[in-house]
């Protein structure tokens, strides 16, 4: 897959807050504003949800455990 860049300005109070939080969840600043504005923009229906395998981990019941 290939990737477009993009250049943006942000507030520094931002930038360090979205740097403590993709530390956090073991991701490059990079990867976690990608995430995060992935999972926005499919929440929003704004970019369609990949297809997966399976059943959602939010749907998982004694009733359907395979």
């Amino acid at each position: 897959m290939t990737s477009a860049q993009m250049l943006i300005a942000i507030d520094p109070a931002l930038k360090a807050a979205a740097e403590n939080a993709a530390r956090d969840n073991a991701r490059s600043l990079t990867s976690f504003i990608e995430k995060v504005l992935a999972d926005h923009l499919k929440a929003n229906g704004y970019l369609r949800a990949a297809i997966g395998h399976g059943i959602p981990v939010s749907q998982l019941s004694a009733e359907n455990d395979c």
